[in-house]
Protein backbone atom coordinates (compact mmCIF):
# COMPACT_ATOMS: atom_id res chain seq x y z
CA UNK A 1 0.00 0.00 0.00
CA UNK A 2 3.07 2.39 0.09
CA UNK A 3 2.55 3.17 -3.68
CA UNK A 4 -0.84 4.10 -3.24
CA UNK A 5 0.10 6.63 -0.46
CA UNK A 6 3.64 8.05 -2.46
CA UNK A 7 1.07 9.08 -5.28
CA UNK A 8 -1.49 10.49 -2.68
CA UNK A 9 1.68 12.66 -1.36
CA UNK A 10 2.77 13.45 -4.52
CA UNK A 11 -1.27 14.85 -5.87
CA UNK A 12 -0.82 16.67 -2.60
CA UNK A 13 2.64 18.44 -3.41
CA UNK A 14 1.60 18.80 -7.12
CA UNK A 15 -1.76 20.89 -5.32
CA UNK A 16 0.10 22.91 -2.95
CA UNK A 17 2.99 23.79 -5.49
CA UNK A 18 -0.02 24.85 -7.94
CA UNK A 19 -1.74 26.48 -5.30
CA UNK A 20 1.33 28.67 -4.75
CA UNK A 21 2.00 29.44 -8.31
CA UNK A 22 -1.39 30.87 -8.89
CA UNK A 23 -1.20 32.63 -5.58
CA UNK A 24 2.18 34.50 -6.83
CA UNK A 25 0.39 34.99 -10.45
CA UNK A 26 -2.41 36.36 -8.73
CA UNK A 27 -0.21 38.97 -6.88
CA UNK A 28 1.49 40.07 -9.57
CA UNK A 29 -1.38 40.57 -11.67
CA UNK A 30 -2.82 42.38 -9.09
CA UNK A 31 0.64 44.72 -8.65
CA UNK A 32 0.43 45.32 -12.44
CA UNK A 33 -3.27 46.18 -12.24
CA UNK A 34 -2.79 49.31 -9.78
CA UNK A 35 0.24 50.26 -11.66
CA UNK A 36 -0.94 50.33 -15.37
CA UNK A 37 -4.49 50.16 -15.04
CA UNK A 38 -5.60 52.60 -12.08
CA UNK A 39 -4.09 55.66 -12.87
CA UNK A 40 -4.34 57.33 -9.50
CA UNK A 41 -0.96 57.49 -7.84
CA UNK A 42 -2.56 58.51 -4.94
CA UNK A 43 -5.25 55.25 -4.79
CA UNK A 44 -2.93 53.17 -6.15
CA UNK A 45 -1.42 50.91 -3.03
CA UNK A 46 -2.76 53.00 -0.32
CA UNK A 47 -6.73 52.75 -0.71
CA UNK A 48 -8.78 50.31 2.18
CA UNK A 49 -9.94 47.76 -0.81
CA UNK A 50 -6.59 47.56 -1.94
CA UNK A 51 -4.52 46.56 0.96
CA UNK A 52 -7.42 44.40 1.93
CA UNK A 53 -6.94 42.83 -1.60
CA UNK A 54 -3.15 42.42 -0.91
CA UNK A 55 -3.57 41.15 2.75
CA UNK A 56 -5.60 38.41 1.26
CA UNK A 57 -3.66 37.38 -1.81
CA UNK A 58 -0.28 37.22 0.74
CA UNK A 59 -2.77 34.68 2.96
CA UNK A 60 -3.21 32.90 -0.05
CA UNK A 61 0.51 32.75 -0.47
CA UNK A 62 1.37 31.75 3.01
CA UNK A 63 -1.91 28.95 3.26
CA UNK A 64 -0.60 27.38 0.41
CA UNK A 65 3.22 27.48 1.72
CA UNK A 66 2.55 26.08 5.20
CA UNK A 67 3.72 22.40 4.66
CA UNK A 68 2.18 21.03 7.64
CA UNK A 69 -1.41 22.20 7.52
CA UNK A 70 -4.03 19.48 6.07
CA UNK A 71 -4.60 19.58 2.21
CA UNK A 72 -8.29 19.78 2.75
CA UNK A 73 -7.86 22.86 5.13
CA UNK A 74 -5.79 24.90 2.53
CA UNK A 75 -8.09 23.88 0.05
CA UNK A 76 -10.98 25.32 2.16
CA UNK A 77 -9.11 28.07 3.30
CA UNK A 78 -8.28 28.88 -0.63
CA UNK A 79 -11.99 28.76 -1.38
CA UNK A 80 -12.69 30.98 1.28
CA UNK A 81 -9.97 33.94 0.92
CA UNK A 82 -10.80 33.71 -3.11
CA UNK A 83 -14.49 34.24 -2.50
CA UNK A 84 -13.18 37.10 0.27
CA UNK A 85 -11.77 38.85 -2.69
CA UNK A 86 -14.41 38.07 -4.79
CA UNK A 87 -16.99 40.03 -2.58
CA UNK A 88 -14.66 42.54 -1.92
CA UNK A 89 -14.59 43.78 -5.23
CA UNK A 90 -18.26 43.78 -5.69
CA UNK A 91 -18.48 45.46 -2.47
CA UNK A 92 -16.20 48.48 -4.85
CA UNK A 93 -18.68 48.05 -7.77
CA UNK A 94 -21.83 48.62 -5.73
CA UNK A 95 -20.11 51.66 -3.98
CA UNK A 96 -18.45 53.55 -7.19
CA UNK A 97 -20.93 52.40 -9.72
CA UNK A 98 -18.03 51.46 -11.54
CA UNK A 99 -18.50 49.17 -14.88
CA UNK A 100 -18.05 45.64 -14.20
CA UNK A 101 -15.52 44.01 -16.04
CA UNK A 102 -14.28 40.61 -17.96
CA UNK A 103 -11.58 40.09 -14.76
CA UNK A 104 -14.70 40.34 -12.39
CA UNK A 105 -16.59 37.51 -13.80
CA UNK A 106 -13.35 35.30 -14.60
CA UNK A 107 -13.32 35.48 -10.88
CA UNK A 108 -16.40 34.57 -10.04
CA UNK A 109 -15.77 31.79 -12.34
CA UNK A 110 -12.83 30.44 -10.77
CA UNK A 111 -14.76 30.69 -7.42
CA UNK A 112 -17.29 28.56 -8.89
CA UNK A 113 -14.50 26.19 -9.86
CA UNK A 114 -12.67 25.87 -6.97
CA UNK A 115 -15.52 25.57 -4.47
CA UNK A 116 -17.39 22.75 -6.29
CA UNK A 117 -13.70 20.88 -6.57
CA UNK A 118 -12.59 21.37 -2.78
CA UNK A 119 -16.07 21.43 -0.74
CA UNK A 120 -18.55 19.02 -0.03
CA UNK A 121 -21.14 19.65 -2.38
CA UNK A 122 -23.65 20.96 -0.43
CA UNK A 123 -21.55 23.56 0.98
CA UNK A 124 -20.68 24.53 -2.46
CA UNK A 125 -23.73 24.65 -3.96
CA UNK A 126 -24.92 27.24 -1.18
CA UNK A 127 -21.38 29.20 -1.40
CA UNK A 128 -21.89 29.71 -5.53
CA UNK A 129 -25.48 30.39 -4.66
CA UNK A 130 -24.83 33.05 -2.17
CA UNK A 131 -21.98 34.58 -3.91
CA UNK A 132 -23.42 34.45 -7.61
CA UNK A 133 -26.61 36.31 -6.29
CA UNK A 134 -24.49 38.55 -4.41
CA UNK A 135 -22.22 39.72 -7.71
CA UNK A 136 -25.91 40.02 -9.84
CA UNK A 137 -27.13 42.72 -6.98
CA UNK A 138 -23.60 44.32 -6.88
CA UNK A 139 -23.40 44.45 -10.20
CA UNK A 140 -26.88 45.76 -10.96
CA UNK A 141 -25.56 48.99 -9.11
CA UNK A 142 -22.89 49.08 -11.85
CA UNK A 143 -23.56 52.27 -14.25
CA UNK A 144 -22.99 48.94 -17.19
CA UNK A 145 -24.20 46.25 -15.51
CA UNK A 146 -23.32 43.51 -18.33
CA UNK A 147 -26.17 41.33 -17.45
CA UNK A 148 -25.19 39.26 -20.65
CA UNK A 149 -21.94 38.59 -19.14
CA UNK A 150 -23.93 38.04 -15.65
CA UNK A 151 -26.15 35.75 -17.49
CA UNK A 152 -23.10 33.72 -19.17
CA UNK A 153 -21.35 33.26 -15.94
CA UNK A 154 -24.20 32.00 -14.51
CA UNK A 155 -24.28 29.58 -16.98
CA UNK A 156 -21.12 28.21 -16.29
CA UNK A 157 -22.22 27.28 -12.43
CA UNK A 158 -24.11 23.90 -13.51
CA UNK A 159 -21.14 23.37 -16.33
CA UNK A 160 -18.32 23.66 -13.27
CA UNK A 161 -20.34 21.36 -11.12
CA UNK A 162 -20.59 18.99 -14.52
CA UNK A 163 -16.53 19.05 -14.79
CA UNK A 164 -15.46 19.00 -11.48
CA UNK A 165 -17.81 15.96 -10.41
CA UNK A 166 -16.28 14.36 -13.54
CA UNK A 167 -12.66 15.46 -12.84
CA UNK A 168 -13.60 13.92 -9.17
CA UNK A 169 -14.52 11.19 -10.46
CA UNK A 170 -11.70 10.23 -13.02
CA UNK A 171 -8.97 11.34 -10.04
CA UNK A 172 -11.03 8.53 -7.36
CA UNK A 173 -10.90 6.08 -10.29
CA UNK A 174 -7.38 6.24 -10.53
CA UNK A 175 -5.82 6.62 -7.56
CA UNK A 176 -8.59 3.32 -7.14
CA UNK A 177 -6.74 1.76 -10.31
CA UNK A 178 -3.30 2.47 -8.37
CA UNK A 179 -4.08 1.13 -5.27
CA UNK A 180 -5.50 -2.16 -6.99
CA UNK A 181 -1.94 -2.45 -8.82
CA UNK A 182 -0.10 -1.81 -5.97
CA UNK A 183 -1.78 -5.01 -4.34
CA UNK A 184 -1.64 -6.80 -7.53
CA UNK A 185 2.42 -5.98 -7.09
CA UNK A 186 3.46 -6.12 -3.54
CA UNK A 187 3.83 -9.09 -1.35
CA UNK A 188 1.33 -8.22 1.57
CA UNK A 189 3.53 -9.39 4.50
CA UNK A 190 6.90 -7.41 3.97
CA UNK A 191 5.90 -4.66 1.56
CA UNK A 192 8.19 -5.72 -0.86
CA UNK A 193 7.26 -6.39 -4.59
CA UNK A 194 5.71 -10.16 -4.77
CA UNK A 195 7.76 -12.48 -6.95
CA UNK A 196 5.36 -11.87 -10.26
CA UNK A 197 6.25 -7.86 -10.15
CA UNK A 198 9.91 -8.71 -9.52
CA UNK A 199 10.31 -10.63 -12.63
CA UNK A 200 8.52 -7.55 -14.71
CA UNK A 201 11.14 -5.00 -13.25
CA UNK A 202 14.02 -7.29 -13.59
CA UNK A 203 13.47 -8.39 -17.29
CA UNK A 204 12.71 -4.35 -17.91
CA UNK A 205 16.40 -3.75 -15.96
CA UNK A 206 17.77 -6.52 -18.50
CA UNK A 207 16.76 -4.60 -21.44
CA UNK A 208 18.01 -1.75 -20.01
CA UNK A 209 21.44 -3.08 -19.02
CA UNK A 210 21.76 -4.98 -22.35
CA UNK A 211 24.75 -3.27 -23.59
CA UNK A 212 26.51 -3.29 -20.13
CA UNK A 213 25.28 -6.95 -18.86
CA UNK A 214 28.21 -6.53 -15.91
CA UNK A 215 26.09 -3.56 -14.41
CA UNK A 216 23.24 -5.32 -13.60
CA UNK A 217 23.79 -8.02 -10.41
CA UNK A 218 20.86 -10.11 -8.37
CA UNK A 219 21.46 -11.53 -4.97
CA UNK A 220 19.11 -14.13 -3.76
CA UNK A 221 18.99 -14.66 -0.23
CA UNK A 222 17.37 -17.65 1.91
CA UNK A 223 17.09 -17.22 5.56
CA UNK A 224 18.91 -20.41 7.18
CA UNK A 225 16.79 -22.86 9.49
CA UNK A 226 14.18 -20.66 9.10
CA UNK A 227 11.57 -23.81 9.69
CA UNK A 228 12.92 -24.40 12.95
CA UNK A 229 12.06 -20.71 14.13
CA UNK A 230 8.29 -21.74 12.82
CA UNK A 231 8.54 -24.71 14.72
CA UNK A 232 9.41 -23.53 17.46
CA UNK A 233 8.46 -19.99 18.11
CA UNK A 234 5.22 -20.20 15.90
CA UNK A 235 4.42 -19.03 12.43
CA UNK A 236 3.52 -15.22 13.54
CA UNK A 237 7.21 -15.01 15.08
CA UNK A 238 8.09 -16.21 11.84
CA UNK A 239 6.30 -13.33 10.06
CA UNK A 240 8.14 -11.10 12.29
CA UNK A 241 11.54 -11.98 11.36
CA UNK A 242 10.61 -11.97 7.25
CA UNK A 243 9.23 -8.39 7.87
CA UNK A 244 12.17 -7.33 9.87
CA UNK A 245 14.57 -9.03 7.27
CA UNK A 246 12.68 -6.94 4.59
CA UNK A 247 12.47 -3.59 6.49
CA UNK A 248 16.62 -3.99 6.69
CA UNK A 249 16.94 -4.93 3.46
CA UNK A 250 15.28 -1.57 2.85
CA UNK A 251 17.50 0.23 4.71
CA UNK A 252 20.49 -0.92 3.15
CA UNK A 253 19.70 -0.75 -0.28
CA UNK A 254 19.65 2.36 -2.60
CA UNK A 255 15.53 3.75 -3.67
CA UNK A 256 16.13 2.57 -7.64
CA UNK A 257 17.08 -1.18 -6.60
CA UNK A 258 14.43 -3.80 -6.73
CA UNK A 259 13.42 -5.95 -3.98
CA UNK A 260 11.13 -8.68 -4.09
CA UNK A 261 10.00 -11.55 -1.83
CA UNK A 262 10.80 -14.33 -4.27
CA UNK A 263 9.26 -17.14 -2.03
CA UNK A 264 8.45 -17.99 1.10
CA UNK A 265 11.73 -17.04 3.03
CA UNK A 266 13.32 -16.08 -0.24
CA UNK A 267 14.39 -12.52 -1.06
CA UNK A 268 15.87 -11.17 -4.23
CA UNK A 269 17.75 -7.80 -4.50
CA UNK A 270 18.53 -6.77 -8.26
CA UNK A 271 21.34 -3.98 -8.46
CA UNK A 272 21.89 -2.04 -11.32
CA UNK A 273 24.63 0.51 -12.28
CA UNK A 274 26.72 -1.45 -9.64
CA UNK A 275 30.39 -3.01 -10.76
CA UNK A 276 30.20 -6.78 -9.22
CA UNK A 277 32.66 -5.56 -6.51
CA UNK A 278 30.63 -3.27 -5.55
CA UNK A 279 27.34 -5.74 -5.36
CA UNK A 280 29.15 -8.12 -3.68
CA UNK A 281 29.73 -5.65 -1.09
CA UNK A 282 26.20 -4.77 -0.47
CA UNK A 283 25.26 -8.51 0.04
CA UNK A 284 28.11 -8.68 2.37
CA UNK A 285 26.70 -5.77 3.96
CA UNK A 286 23.07 -7.38 4.42
CA UNK A 287 24.70 -10.55 5.81
CA UNK A 288 26.02 -8.87 8.35
CA UNK A 289 23.76 -6.16 9.35
CA UNK A 290 21.23 -8.64 9.60
CA UNK A 291 23.25 -10.94 11.39
CA UNK A 292 23.91 -8.19 14.25
CA UNK A 293 21.49 -5.82 14.32
CA UNK A 294 17.74 -7.06 14.15
CA UNK A 295 15.48 -5.60 16.22
CA UNK A 296 14.78 -6.66 20.08
CA UNK A 297 12.66 -9.46 20.05
CA UNK A 298 13.85 -11.18 16.93
CA UNK A 299 15.39 -14.36 17.42
CA UNK A 300 19.47 -14.36 15.71
CA UNK A 301 19.38 -15.31 12.57
CA UNK A 302 21.23 -15.64 9.65
CA UNK A 303 21.29 -15.55 5.74
CA UNK A 304 22.45 -17.76 2.98
CA UNK A 305 22.91 -15.81 -0.54
CA UNK A 306 24.45 -16.53 -4.22
CA UNK A 307 25.22 -13.70 -6.46
CA UNK A 308 25.41 -13.31 -10.17
CA UNK A 309 25.70 -10.75 -13.08
CA UNK A 310 23.94 -10.41 -15.96
CA UNK A 311 27.36 -11.13 -18.18
CA UNK A 312 27.52 -14.24 -16.56
CA UNK A 313 24.21 -15.95 -17.74
CA UNK A 314 22.08 -16.04 -21.37
CA UNK A 315 18.54 -13.87 -20.19
CA UNK A 316 16.73 -12.78 -17.08
CA UNK A 317 15.94 -17.04 -16.30
CA UNK A 318 19.47 -18.19 -16.11
CA UNK A 319 20.70 -14.89 -14.14
CA UNK A 320 18.18 -16.04 -11.54
CA UNK A 321 19.28 -19.91 -11.88
CA UNK A 322 23.12 -19.08 -11.59
CA UNK A 323 22.54 -16.99 -8.37
CA UNK A 324 19.96 -19.66 -7.18
CA UNK A 325 22.72 -22.49 -7.16
CA UNK A 326 25.25 -20.22 -6.03
CA UNK A 327 23.18 -19.63 -2.85
CA UNK A 328 22.12 -23.94 -2.28
CA UNK A 329 26.21 -23.53 -2.51
CA UNK A 330 26.42 -21.31 -0.10
CA UNK A 331 24.16 -23.51 2.39
CA UNK A 332 26.23 -26.40 1.40
CA UNK A 333 29.43 -24.47 2.72
CA UNK A 334 28.27 -23.95 5.68
CA UNK A 335 25.19 -21.63 5.34
CA UNK A 336 25.77 -17.59 6.55
CA UNK A 337 27.62 -16.92 3.91
CA UNK A 338 27.69 -15.46 0.41
CA UNK A 339 28.73 -17.54 -2.98
CA UNK A 340 29.83 -14.77 -6.17
CA UNK A 341 31.50 -15.63 -9.17
CA UNK A 342 34.93 -15.46 -10.20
Amino acid sequence: MEAPQRQIDANQRRQRGALMVLALLALLVQILTRLYVDRDPAATFVSVPAMVAFGLNGLLVVLAGWPRLPIHHVQRGAVGLVTLWLLLNVAVVAQTQRPITSGLLLHAVIVFLLAFSWLPLRWATVLVGVTYGLLFAGAMQSTVPDVPGLILTGFTIPLAWHLTLHGQEVSTERVRSAALAAIAATDPLTGLCNRRSGEAQLAALAGQWQAAPERLAVILFDLDHFKQINDSLGHRRGDEVLVAVAALLRDLTRPSDVLVRWGGEEFLVALADLSPADAREVGQRVLTVVRTVLPPGIPPVTLSAGLACLSEAAGVAGLVDLADRRLYEAKAAGRNRMVAGP
